[in-house]
Order: structure tokens, then C-alpha cells, then sequence
């Protein structure tokens, strides 16, 4: 054979005369796979490897005597030899099923993969392997794939839920160990035998005895002709079975039960059949254990449910009123009497907050904080707060913080004292009535109208002055604090006396409109421009049109004063769906500075004012009104952002029609 040493073929050069051909040798007898090297016209075969020999059945002399036709089935033998030679062509390309005839005579089929060696037409190397070793391959690849879908099945099982799922496990995994029969014998929760499952034959006993299982702890096998010692070795006898396989589930605490699998042809069961029953035993088990555990739960949360019932019960039968709060102070829970004594539903009372709620001059939302951040018990013996229309009562309040799982709850417990104190109370009510009728009187009459003339005088005497002079400053605060006086005694009076509301149906975009357009050289004249959003069709209010205006009053002039360096001032008004009812939602925002968040849960509180010349009852006054409204007020504030006012009244129900 010509040498050619420019070849990219690592086995170009090996065909030289010796020693080149026997280090060729020495390689090729090295591999496993059986080596044939053949001219490149095809005729001759010019080089052998062990494994061919043992392959073909020729020694290295006779196959070199042989053309490589020789070799070939002489019907596919110019057939073969022609798809070789194209080797040129498809380089490592491979021939399937080539019928190889042995140094016997017998037919081998084997795959050829080929090489071209050297420029064209100089060599090629072929290397044979058995046509049963690539279908062993890839039949055992199928039965891999197959036993990997088997296990996603399965591990679908234990996750989803099936009715019967132990039924279709065991019918899932007879193809891992190719198993003619596969069952299970589970302790039974009613007796103390052990219960058959699974779709084991008849022969089988529907239930063993513990005696019996015993004998089946360690893995266990039998097959045709040794002794049937055990019940189910004979059971598997009479079905027509010639092997038999247990694997225990459990431990030794506890023996769950024990797994069965049976083969009419022993020659099926698999190598490891042990290891696949280990771990069909165990997911047998840990499906077991997963339903005794669901089972335990639904019984845990009938237990539950059924004292959750009772407490229920033993809570709307006590005679105290009871509010149950979150960590935010907003209401859970509350029992009936809780609920006649604050003026509400008793599904109303839920999710409200409680400032919302326990409102009065005293600051039950700061008393209610340090219980719930000191996990302390608070008392007060006697404390005035004010029933949802408006009207206030004395309570005895206790608070008592406990936890509920990771969380910390308080519970509120009311007692009503008007009953107890009705004579003390309606003689100091009266007396305080008295009095603050003549107060009433003397401040309006002897206090307000003096005031107004200081006020009138001051303002004369300014005027008279002019702006020029040294004094008119001064005169100016004066009269400031004469209407400040006049403010305050306005406000006093009107947080002290009984709400006294008239009801009506209103359209509160109407009302609001109009107030605008009256604020509205106020707004240019502090630079500040006003926006409107009304949501079509948004029901009527049942409102008192005079204190809910003076609520709205409110908030615009505290909105007006945050800005003074001007700004923008929303308003929006819609109707929102809650679980009181339908309810109108009024928002009034501004742009201004905000309010300190140390402080923004005190705004509501009476006299509780950051003004220079405020009396810090609008707000508690406001609140007040919109309690009585059976309406909501709450405020969210952003540092360097504005603020939000959030009102919340009771829509008025639509007539049914023809009424």
C-alpha cells in the first residue's frame, strides 16, 4: 500500500512496512471493537484486530487470503461492498444490519461504521459491532424512558388527588419489575388484622393475621420448587405463579403492612426487582402515612370548627360587650352586646377601626397602643365615649392583650355603667345642663358681644389710623384674636350640646360645587387651583346638609392652610361597595408639607391642635358628625407630598320600583 504522510487519517502512516503494521496491530488489539481495515477498492482485506477474529471466527492469515466479499452474505455482498465504498463520500457514516458470515457458516448481523483512510481510494477502516448490541442499547434506553415516565406517574400520584391512589400505584409499577400480580396487605384502622389491597389474585387471602406478617419483615423470595412455608408462597402456588417477592413497609417501630408481587415466568423478573420493590414499598408508605395524616387533619379541623362553634356561642351569650382587635387596632370580632351598646349591626362593627368607634374626649386609641406594645392588662374604671348617633355614655373598659399564634390580639371588654349610676348621673346631667345652659346664655350675651365690639372698635380705629401707622399692626392682631375667641366659643359650644340632625337625601357633588364656587377668590387669591372628579350616577347621601357641610368647610380651610405658599387642592366623590353597604366616598387632598407622622393619630383628638391659632376641636368635631352620619373619617398623610382626608356616609337605598 503507498504511503502518504500529508493524510489527516491517523492510521495513513500505519501502513508502512514494519514495524509501522505491527504497532498498528498493537493499537487495534488494544480496542474493544472489532477492527477491519480493507483496500480501497474493496477486494482485499489488508489489516485485522483481535476482536474481529473472535468476531468473525477467521484468524488475522485467512481473513488477509480472503476477498472482504468473502465475508458478506453472498446475495448482499456487491450490495455491502458498493455502500462501503462511498465512504468518501460520508465519512464515519454507519451500515446497519450487515449480514457477516462466520468462519461456521452461521450469519452474524453487525453494524459498520466507516472510516476512509488516506487520499481516495487508498484504505478504509470499518469497525463491526454486533447488531444486538445496539438494539440491547436502545431497548434498554426504552426501558429507561418508560421506567422515568413510570416514576413521574407515580410521583404525580402521591401529589395530586386520586380516588384510590394505592389501586393505581401498584398497577403503575408492575412494568418497573415486569410483575404478573401486584398487591399489598395494609394494617386495617377497624381491626387488627392486616387488610389485602390491590388486584392480587383470588388465591390470595383478604386479610393475614399479624403472625403472619412477621415471618415477611426481612425481604422475602420464593419460587417454584422450594417449600411453600408461608401462606402466601402457597396462595402464589395455587394462582399459577413461580416466583414470589415481599418487601416490608414500615420499621420496626411500626410495620405498616407488606408489599406483594408475583411472576408466572421467573425469567421476567429483573436484577433488580429488589431495589424497585424497596421503592414502590416506600412510596406505598409514605402514601399511607400522607393520607393518615390528611385524614387527622380534617379531623383536627372538624375538633376545631366544632370549638370555634362553642366559643362563638359562650361569646355572644356574655352580657359584657367584647371587641376582639388586631396588631392595627382594627375590630375582628365583636359580640351582640357590644354592638347594642355602640349603636351598630353586629356585621358592621367588623373591619372598622376602632377610633372609629370608641370615640370620646379621652384618648382610648393611646390606652389600647400602650396594652398592646407593653403586653399589659389596662383598666379604667370609668370612661365617657359616644354612641353612633352621637349621644355619650359612661363604660367601664378593660384591656387584656393575648396572642394567637405569632400574632398579638386585644380584647376589649365594655360595661355599660348608665344603668348603674342612672340616679348620680341624670342629677349631675342635669345639673351640668342647668349650668351650661346659663353659661350658655351669659357667654353669648355677656362674652360674644363684647368681643365683637372690641373687634368692631379695633377694626374703626385701624381704619381711621391707616396702614402707615406705628400701631396698626397691633390693632390688626388684636382683632385676630378677638375672631379667634369668637371661633372658639362657637366650637366649644357645639362639641358641648347634642347633636341634633335632620336627615335628608342629598347629592353631595351639588352641595360640594357650591361651596367651591364660594371658596373660589379665596383659591386665587392663595394660589391655589382646585380639582374636581364626580363619578356619574353616584346615589344620594343621607346627610344633615348643615353639619356635613361644616365638615366639608373643614377640611378645605385646614387644606388651604397647609399650602401657603399655594398649591392644588382634589376632590373626589364616588360611590364604593363595603361590608356595611353601599357607601358615597368623598377624598379631599392636598399638595402641602403633610403632617408628622409621630403625631397624625392625634389630629382627631379634642383640643389637640398644631395652629398657632387654633382650638383643635374641628376635626374631633368632624369625627363627631360623621359617627352620628354612621359615617367614617380617616386621614393618610405623605412627608413633602399632602395630605388625604377619606369620608365615608351611608348611600341612600334606591326605592323598588312602583313605590
Amino acid at each position: 500500500m503507498p504511503s502518504n504522510t500529508s493524510t489527516a487519517s491517523r492510521f495513513s502512516s500505519l501502513f508502512k512496512p514494519d514495524p509501522y503494521r505491527d504497532f498498528f496491530r498493537v493499537i487495534a488489539d488494544s480496542l474493544s471493537e472489532s477492527i477491519l481495515v480493507i483496500s480501497g477498492d474493496g477486494r482485499r482485506i489488508l489489516a485485522s484486530n483481535h476482536a474481529f477474529t473472535l468476531l468473525s471466527g477467521f484468524s488475522r492469515s485467512e481473513l488477509e487470503e480472503l476477498r472482504f466479499t468473502n465475508l458478506l452474505a453472498a446475495e448482499d455482498g456487491e450490495t455491502t461492498l458498493g455502500q462501503i465504498l462511498l465512504a468518501w463520500d460520508n465519512p464515519e457514516g454507519i451500515l446497519a444490519d450487515i449480514p457477516l458470515r462466520t468462519r461456521q457458516g452461521s450469519i452474524e448481523l453487525i453494524d459498520i461504521t466507516l472510516y476512509p483512510i488516506g487520499p481516495l481510494g487508498s484504505a478504509i477502516l470499518l469497525k463491526c459491532c454486533p447488531s444486538q448490541k445496539r438494539k440491547y442499547r436502545l431497548a434498554r434506553e426504552t426501558a429507561q424512558e418508560q421506567q422515568l415516565k413510570t416514576i413521574l406517574s407515580l410521583s404525580t400520584l402521591l401529589v395530586g388527588e386520586h380516588e384510590g391512589p394505592l389501586d393505581e400505584i401498584l398497577e403503575i409499577s408492575k412494568p418497573l419489575i415486569s410483575a404478573t400480580t401486584m398487591g399489598l396487605y395494609q394494617v386495617s384502622a377497624f381491626y387488627p388484622d392486616y387488610e389485602r389491597v390491590g388486584p392480587l389474585p383470588p388465591d390470595f387471602p383478604m386479610t393475614l393475621p399479624t403472625s403472619a406478617i412477621e415471618p415477611l419483615i426481612p425481604i422475602t423470595i420464593w419460587s417454584l420448587g422450594h417449600r411453600t412455608e408461608h401462606e402466601l408462597q402457597k396462595a402464589a402456588k395455587a394462582a399459577g405463579l413461580t416466583a414470589l417477592r415481599t418487601a416490608p413497609l414500615g420499621s420496626a417501630e411500626a410495620w405498616i403492612g407488606v408489599l406483594v408481587a408475583g411472576w408466572r415466568d421467573p425469567n421476567e423478573m429483573p436484577d433488580e426487582a429488589e431495589d424497585w420493590m424497596q421503592f414502590i414499598a416506600n412510596l406505598c408508605l409514605n402514601l399511607i402515612l400522607h393520607q393518615a395524616q390528611k385524614d387527622r387533619l380534617e379531623d383536627l379541623k372538624g375538633y376545631a370548627s366544632q370549638l370555634q362553634s362553642e366559643m362563638k356561642s359562650q361569646f355572644s351569650a356574655v352580657a359584657d360587650a367584647l371587641l376582639i382587635l388586631d396588631g392595627d387596632l382594627e375590630i375582628l370580632r365583636s359580640n351582640l352586646a357590644a354592638a347594642n351598646l355602640l349603636g351598630y349591626q353586629l356585621s358592621e362593627l367588623e373591619g372598622l377601626a376602632v377610633q372609629d368607634v370608641l370615640v370620646g374626649a379621652k384618648d382610648i386609641n393611646g390606652i389600647l397602643l400602650d396594652a398592646l406594645g407593653h403586653q399589659c392588662e389596662a383598666e379604667i374604671s370609668r370612661i365617657t365615649i359616644h354612641h353612633r348617633n352621637g349621644t355619650p355614655f359612661p363604660v367601664y373598659m378593660r384591656v387584656v392583650p393575648f396572642s394567637q399564634g405569632s400574632m398579638t390580639r386585644l380584647l376589649v371588654v365594655l360595661q355599660d355603667r348608665s344603668e348603674q349610676q342612672a340616679i348620680e348621673d341624670q342629677t349631675e346631667m342635669l345639673a351640668q345642663r342647668a349650668l351650661l345652659g346659663d353659661v350658655t346664655a351669659i357667654l353669648a350675651h355677656e362674652v360674644r358681644n363684647p368681643i365683637n365690639n372690641i373687634s368692631t372698635g379695633v377694626q374703626l380705629v385701624a381704619s381711621r389710623l391707616g396702614q402707615e401707622h406705628a400701631q396698626y399692626e397691633s390693632l390688626q392682631r388684636l382683632r385676630q384674636e378677638c375672631d379667634r375667641l369668637n371661633q372658639l366659643l362657637s366650637d366649644v359650644l357645639f362639641f358641648a350640646r347634642p347633636l341634633e340632625l335632620k336627615m335628608e337625601p342629598i347629592l353631595l357633588d351639588q352641595m360640594i360645587e357650591r361651596i367651591l364656587n364660594r371658596w373660589a377668590p379665596r383659591f386665587r387669591q392663595s394660589n391655589v387651583s382646585c380639582l374636581t372628579d364626580y363619578t356619574d350616577d353616584t346615589p344620594q347621601a343621607s346627610v344633615d346638609p348643615r353639619t356635613f357641610e361644616q365638615v366639608i368647610l373643614n377640611l378645605i380651610s385646614n387644606a388651604l392652610q397647609a399650602m401657603p405658599d399655594g398649591g392644588t387642592i382634589s376632590v373626589k366623590l364616588g360611590p364604593v361597595s363595603t361590608t356595611h353597604g353601599q357607601m358615597i366616598e368623598l377624598t379631599i387632598a392636598d399638595t402641602g408639607s403633610g403632617i408628622p407622622k409621630e403625631i397624625v393619630d392625634r389630629i382627631f383628638d379634642p383640643f389637640f391642635t398644631t395652629k398657632k391659632d387654633g382650638t383643635g376641636l374641628g376635626l374631633a368635631i368632624s369625627r363627631r358628625i360623621l359617627a352620628a352620619h354612621k359615617g367614617t373619617i380617616s386621614v393618610e398623610s405623605f412627608p413633602d407630598a399632602g395630605t388625604v382626608f377619606t369620608i365615608r356616609v351611608p348611600a341612600v337605598e334606591p326605592s323598588p320600583r312602583g313605590v
